[in-house]
Parts: structure tokens; sequence; C-alpha cells
């Protein structure tokens, strides 16, 4: 194969430029990779929801009842659209065990009669199903198994309504129904404290009472079919059984919090790659405008010799492709690699029995065509202006730069050092290339910044969440709605010196056409241990009548105080009436309302009734307290809140620890190829004065000085840019990551920016470095050379 002169001279230009070409690659592959990592994990959870829903019979629509006749479940399945419909009981049961001071919690769950695969279809990983007609065996969730290395064979001792039980477990499954496995009153998932358990549906129904009867309903809609509708008629039917509203599977937990992470993914491909290609495309300019300029002559003999303007044109072009070529490939490699790890540390945390992860071929055509593009871009600005010369203006030197009006007389007033004015006159020359290398490090800052304000953000979720707004020690919740006398009996509970009763009611709130089902929490007039903070965080006492709204519901229903809401509430005498909205309070998780205890109890008509006690322990009565607790046929379950912050904390520094790490190496990457891109055009541009100078004595650090004092001016007008940048990148994500989950906080403080430069410093310093190892090897006699 005959190889043309002008790519035998493209070879010779990349081995010339290698570091520089390097730098340029890999801005391009990390832009590639981010498109692909983001792209790939969204696609590898959304396929594999997508598919194990649908291979499991995953339910449409969810119900729980108090206790309905098992006859409901024809009249039902006759509801147009229902294409299948499973009753079940659904109770909660404290665990006995022994490595645990605390009682843990476990969800158990009938299977369907006669062994069937039914709804919810679990998938086995070990073992098998229990033995529909035994009482003492189940099955138990893998991550709840895992964390008390429990296997098939071993016994597990579980209170069930009061009654201690001794099961052995059968087998270790998984559940479309609990991929996000939250417990009560828990806002991440601890698998040590919470698991869940499938009996044979009779073992259940002796032990609570439900002989004939069920406590929940599954549903599987035909395609197409109106699940409001069917949720009407539902609700119809269960009102008189104890129902509180059936929900469709969008406001599942397990399936909001998965859908609220592939919303995080989506925002992050939308965020960063376009940054990349930025960054790539200016550095491509840069190094392209430095080489053209360099090469004019070259240019013009070409261009004399009968060379068209597009062939040289395409020469160049071709220079920068194969740049772009080795950093998508870089890009694809690494994106597929980190995408395929991303996804199974989702799968892990999702608890998926597998994981579909399919590199889609029109991500990485799209990634390359884009990358490419950017690229090609950048070369033809680069290339434009010297093609437009004739041969004979090409093929001549360029003019030296004229620097007299560039302010000399100004600077030397100023007091400035001729070798400070050297520098401000070669970065004022080019405006343009110093306004793109200030952006392109800015924007390293900028990421930077965008990720680390979430440690501020968490700091200041745990601080509002669990030692300003909910101060108990242990929050003990009652299997069903108790009289208000049970507060009493609890006050009386070893190690308990403070109770305080609360209600918790299921209810639809709206306003105009706008609804949210919510539970509605009743307060004493003044709570001390679980309080609502105004947003100035001061303690907010209970309206006599009226509701106070979180800010993120008071939002949804775009309402403010003085407005007025109807609230349906889905238990007791299921009576309706307008509110008055008396407040606004600060909340991140959920979508909150709070009412006196007293108006909550007349509004449902119920009489005075509880949900359960906030605590505050003597922590010396603890494990008293927790064996009187589990001990109580009253107790549901029960919340600790040092164990809720401690797997809060430790489960946000798992995931951000993994993603800043990211982010940093990314950001290092821009800042690296921009600024050594930077120092090497000024070194080659200004390699005739620096070796002048040195001739004149001056020394390889006075040299290197004036470089770097040029690089200096770019990094330090970077940062504050960069700041801005960066909160506005950091705004958006915040807003873009909340949801009627969760409301990230927008906190950013000093440290914030001081560590986002510090980093992007650290990384033009050894770029500074590298460029003064090829100061101290400049050619003296070669530098001076003329070129005519």
């Amino acid at each position: 194969m005959v190889i043309t002169p002008l790519r035998r001279k493209v070879l010779r230009d990349l081995a010339r430029l290698w570091p520089q070409s390097l730098a340029i690659a890999l801005v391009l592959a990390a832009g590639v990779a981010t498109m692909i990592l983001g792209n790939g994990a969204y696609s590898a959870l959304s396929d594999t929801r997508a598919r194990y829903y649908d291979t499991s019979r995953f339910a449409d629509v969810f119900a729980d009842v108090t206790r309905a006749p098992r006859a409901l479940l024809d009249d039902v399945r006759a509801i147009d659209g229902v294409l299948a419909a499973e009753a079940r009981i659904v109770k909660l049961g404290l665990l006995d065990l022994p490595e645990m001071v605390e009682p843990g919690t476990i969800l158990l769950v009938s299977l369907p009669e006669g062994g069937g695969a039914g709804l919810n279809r679990l998938h086995l990983r070990q073992g098998r199903l229990p033995d529909p007609q035994s009482a003492r065996e189940m099955v138990v969730s893998e991550g709840f198994a895992t964390a008390h290395r429990l296997s098939p064979g071993a016994t597990l001792t579980v209170v069930m309504n009061g009654q201690r039980r001794d099961l052995m477990i059968t087998g270790i499954a998984l559940s479309p129904e609990f991929i996000y496995a939250l417990g009560p009153g828990e806002m991440m998932p601890d698998p040590r404290r919470f698991g869940i358990g499938w009996l044979p549906r009779e073992s259940l129904a002796g032990a609570y009472d439900l002989e004939g009867a069920f406590s929940n309903l599954v549903l599987v809609l035909a395609p197409g079919a109106p699940i409001e509708r069917v949720i009407a008629d539902v609700d119809r039917l269960t009102a008189p059984y104890g129902g509180t509203g059936a929900t469709a599977r969008a406001d599942l937990t397990s399936h909001a919090f998965l859908d609220a992470e592939l919303k995080q993914l989506g925002a992050m491909v939308h965020v960063l790659p376009p940054i990349f290609l930025l960054v790539a495309a200016m550095l491509v300019n840069m190094t392209l405008s430095r080489l053209v300029t360099l090469e004019r002559e070259q240019i013009g003999l070409f261009k004399a010799i009968g060379y068209a303007p597009r062939a040289i044109a395409q020469h160049y072009v071709e220079f920068v492709l194969t740049i772009a070529i080795l950093g998508i490939a870089i890009g694809f490699a690494a994106g597929a690699w980190m995408g395929a790890g991303l996804a199974r540390l989702y799968a892990r945390f999702f608890s998926f029995p597998f994981l579909v992860f399919s590199n889609d071929p029109r991500i990485y055509a799209l990634a390359a065509l884009v990358t490419a593009g950017a690229a090609v871009t950048g070369a033809l600005f680069a290339v434009r202006a010297v093609l437009a010369l004739p041969p004979a203006v090409a093929m001549a030197p360029p003019a030296p730069a004229e620097y007299r009006q560039q302010g000399g007389t100004l600077w030397r007033r100023l007091g400035f050092r001729q070798t400070r004015i050297m520098t401000a006159r070669h970065l004022m020359r080019w405006p343009m290339r110093t306004l793109s290398g200030i952006l392109g490090v800015a924007l390293s800052v900028a990421i930077l910044v965008a990720s680390l304000w979430s440690f501020g953000s968490i700091e200041r979720m745990i601080d509002i969440t669990f030692f300003r707004t909910e101060r108990q020690d242990v929050q003990m919740v009652f299997g069903q709605p108790e009289p208000l006398r049970a507060v009493f009996a609890a006050r009386q509970m070893p190690g308990v010196m403070v109770a305080e009763p609360f209600r918790a009611a299921a209810a639809q709130i709206s306003h105009r056409n706008l609804l949210r089902k919510v539970t509605v929490i009743g307060r004493p007039a003044e709570p001390r241990l679980s309080r609502v903070l105004a947003p100035d965080l001061r303690p907010m006492d209970m309206p006599e009548a009226g509701l106070i709204l979180s800010e993120t519901l008071a939002q949804v229903l775009e309402v403010r105080p003085g407005d007025n809401v109807t609230v349906t509430f889905l238990d007791g005498a299921r009576r309706s009436l307008t509110l008055p909205v008396s407040g606004v309070s600060v909340g991140y998780v959920g979508l909150g309302a709070t009412m006196d205890i007293g108006a909550l109890n007349r509004a449902t008509g119920g009489g005075q009734m509880i949900s359960g006690v906030n605590l505050l322990i003597d922590p010396a009565g603890l494990e008293e307290f927790f064996d009187a607790a589990a001990a109580s046929p009253k107790t549901g379950f029960i919340a600790v809140m040092g164990l809720t912050v401690a797997r809060f904390r430790a489960t946000l520094a798992e995931n951000i620890t993994v993603m800043i790490t990211v982010y940093v190496a990314l950001a290092a990457i821009i800042a690296v190829g921009v600024i050594y891109n930077f120092s090497r055009i000024s070194l080659s541009e200004q390699g005739r004065e620096l070796a002048s100078l040195r001739v004149l004595g001056f020394t390889r650090a006075e040299v290197a000085a004036i470089l770097f004092s040029e690089l200096a001016v770019i990094v330090l007008l970077a940062q504050p840019l960069g700041w801005a940048i960066g909160f506005g990148m950091g705004l958006a994500m915040a807003g873009a990551f909340s949801s009627d989950l969760y409301r990230v906080p927008f906190v950013i403080g000093p440290a914030v920016y001081a560590t986002a430069s510090l980093v992007v410093c650290t990384a033009a310093a050894l770029s500074a470095l590298a460029v003064r190892q090829r100061i101290n090897r400049l050619d003296l006699i070669e530098v001076l050379k003329t070129r005519e």
C-alpha cells in the first residue's frame, strides 16, 4: 500500500506531538466514557427491571385492608380490566436474633395456595419453597440471609402476633416487590435489621387470626386498562373492610426509589458529556492553531506545488480524526468497563437476580459521531484562516507581533518587571486562546464543585432530619391503632424517660386538580421529640385546626399558608373535609402532612387512638427495654434512630465515594489536558524568546517562571468562573435529583470551592513539571535559527 506524502506527514506530526495528542485523546475519551457509562448503566437497570417484572408477573396494583373475606376476591377479579388477582396475608413480625440487642423486623408474606407460582413470583437463589402443609418452614430474602449468614436448614425465631415461633429456613429468594427493601421507619435499606419472609398461607392465617380472610391484594391489569378506574373500583370494594386505598406500581416504594436512581443517571448523561466535548473541541482548536501557524510556509508550499485547499484541510482533519479515533477507542473500553461495574453495583444494591447489560450499538455510534464532530469542528476553525492565504503570502513568515499597542507603558507605570510584561503581552496577543484556556480550566473546577456540594447537603439532611426534627431514641409502632391509654403503658416500660404519642392516618390531599396520597401524622400540641420545623428551623406548634404541609407537598399541590385543601381519610369513617393550610415546614424525606393529634382523631372519627409512641430511653436500660418491647403483643416494629443514622451515613458514603472518585479523575483529565496543551503551545510560540533569555544569562528556573506565570494567570482567573459555573451545575443537579421521595437541599460552603481549586491546582502543578522538563532540554542553537 502506497502512503501519500500528506499521510506520512500525519504520522510524523503524531509522533512529534504525542504528549499533546494523548492529552486531547484522554479528554475525548472521558466524554465518550461518560456518555457510555451513563447510558449503559441506565439501559442495564431499565432493561433488567423490565425483564424481571415481566418474568415474575409483577403486579400493577396493590391494596391493604384490615380484614376482608376471601369471597371478596371474586368481586375484585370481576372488575373490568383486571387480568389476575391474588389475596395475601402481609403482616409484620419481630425477630429475636442472638447477635442483635435491638429486635429486628421481618415482613411476613403468604405464598400462593397449592404451591403455585402466582403473582410476584419468587426467584429462588438457594433451597426450596416451604411445604404448603407446614407451619414451621419459611423462605427469607437474600439480603437478610447474607447479613446474618443464614442458609437453608438454619432456624429463625420470629415473634408473630406476640407468639414466638422457631421457623426453619428452606430457601433464600428474591422478589420484584422488594428490589429496594426498605424497612418501616427507615430511609435506607438495612438488611441486618429488616428482612422479608415468605410462609404458607395457613401458617400466617393461624398466627394472625385470618382464617378465611386476607389483608393484602395484588392485581395484574390487562394491557391498556385504565389504572385510575381500576383503583377506584378496588377502593370501593375494600372500603368496608378497612381498605386504606389501592396504589399503582409507580407509587410502590421499591419501584419509586429505582425510578429516582434512573432519573439521576439520566441527569448525569445530559450534563457531563457535553462539557468534555466542548473542552476537547477547544483543545483541538488550540493545538491545531499552533501547528498551522508553525507550518504556515509548508502550507504555502503545498499550495504552490498544486495541492488544493481541500486536500490540505483534509490532511489536518485526518490528523485530528486519528487523535479522535484513539480517544473514542479508549472511551469505548473505559465506558463499557465502568458501565458494567456501575450496573453490577446497582444490581447488588437493588437486589436483582440477574443483570441485563447490552452494549447498544446506537449509543456507541452516537458517542463516536458526536466526538468526531466536535474534534473536526475544532480543526476546521483552526485551518480556515491559513487556507485562505495566497501561496506567496503563506510561504512568507508571519509579521512579528506588534506589542507596542498592548499596554507596555501602562505596565511599566504600574511597576511590572519586564518578564511580567512579556507574560501580559503574550496572554493579550491571543485573547480567544487565553479565554478558551480559562474556560477549560474553569470547567474542571465546575465539575468538582458540582459534585463536592453533596457532602454538605447530606450533612444538612442528617442534621435537620435526625437531630432537629426526629429527636427520639426509639420509635415504637403498634401493630394496629391502640387507645390513648397505651402511651401510659409505654411510659412504664424499662428505661423509658419520655413517651410521646403519635397517630398516622392514610389520606388523600387535593387542591384544585392536584392530588397526592400521603400519611397524615398527628402530634401533641407542643411536640418535644418528633417535631416540625419552619423553613427558618424554628419549632412549630400544632395548630388547633388545619394542616402543616412540608415544602415539597406544598409545591406539588401549589398551595400556600391560608389556602384550603380537601382531605379524604382512607381509614376509619373515611371522612372527607376541607382544612386550611396553617403553615409550611422544612423536610427532605417524603411528602409530609402534620396536624394536632386530637384534631386528627376527631377528623377520622375513630376515637382517641394512637399509632405508636416516640421514646427517649435511658442508655443503661436500653437492653431491658428491647426485651420488653419484643415481648409485647402490641409491638409492630421498632425504629432505632441511632442505627438509622449510621446506616444512612454508611450507604451514602459508599455511593458518593465511588462517584466522587470518578468526578475527581474526570476533572483532573480536563485540567491536565487544557493546561498541558496551553503550556506546550506557549513554549513553542515563545521558544525563540525564551532561548534568547537563556543566551543572555537567565537561568532555567527564571525562564520557566515566565512560562509558568502565564499558566498561573490562566489557572487563577479560571477559579471564580469555575465556582460560578459549578454553583449553577450543582443547583441544576439538586433540582434534577429531587422527587416526591426525597428532596436534596443545596448546601455549598467555602470548603467545597477550596477543595475543587486545590485539586485543579495540583493537576496544573503536575502539568507544569512535565513542561519544565522540556524547558530544561531546550536546544538553544536550533531554536535560535531563523526561518528566512
